[in-house]
């Protein structure tokens, strides 16, 4: 609820901070001829902000663990259908968490006036990608049981991925939108760990907040 609370709060900060003007004086955001059916593209940068638990091996028998503020940048390009104030598309693109993720992704958004500046709601959902290479460590630190390990091979695969977001619609002109966005992101993780021929898996679940700036072209 608290995180719902504060993406609407965000969401209404950003519509009071770009006014709709009219006449010759300021900026106009209004704009009567636009495409309303067919193709569009937008091209989304944004940045992931969250706790994660860093654990430090001290002895074989005592670690510690302290919260660190994770910040993992985010680069999306969706193409798809506009239909009105409805549109629908498929995205792709690369993020940077611990490790690099490559989500695919089904877009899903309404807004509620396309002509002026105007709130917006969009859903993605689908499942992003590890990069799916082995890599060898001779002795590492985790921050899960059993928190150390030696002569272990990982592989990262990913996982289911959902990200509602609000945020603002500007029309720049008659064919390009600028969409500043709050959203939540909630991202499965899947690691494969394979130790002197013993192998195990590893499960986990993300929680973001994001923030973020997008150019939509139709």
């Amino acid at each position: 609820m608290k995180m719902i609370l504060f993406i609407f709060i965000s969401t209404s900060f950003l519509l009071e901070a770009f006014p709709q003007t009219n006449g010759n004086e300021g900026f106009n955001f209004h704009f009567e001829n636009r495409k309303k059916t067919g193709y569009y593209n937008t091209t989304q940068v944004s940045m992931l902000m969250g706790n994660r638990q860093i654990t430090q091996q001290q002895s074989f028998y005592q670690t510690s663990t302290r919260n660190e503020l994770q910040f993992s940048p985010s680069v999306t390009m969706t193409n798809g259908i506009l239909s009105e104030n409805w549109a629908t598309g498929i995205g792709a693109g690369f993020e940077m968490f611990e490790h690099h993720l490559f989500p695919v992704f089904l877009d899903l958004r309404y807004t509620s006036n396309d002509n002026n500046a105007s709130p917006f709601f969009a859903l993605k959902m689908g499942y992003a990608f590890g990069n799916l290479t082995k890599k060898h460590y001779d002795n590492l630190s985790l921050d899960y049981e059993p928190f150390f390990v030696t002569n272990a091979d990982f592989m990262n695969h990913g996982g289911f991925m959902l990200n509602p977001e609000l945020g603002v619609k500007i029309p720049l002109s008659e064919k390009v939108d600028v969409l500043f966005t709050v959203a939540y992101r909630h991202q499965k993780l899947k690691t494969k760990v394979n130790q002197m021929s013993y192998e195990w898996v590893h499960k986990q679940s993300l929680n973001r907040l994001s923030f973020g700036m997008a150019f939509m072209f139709r």
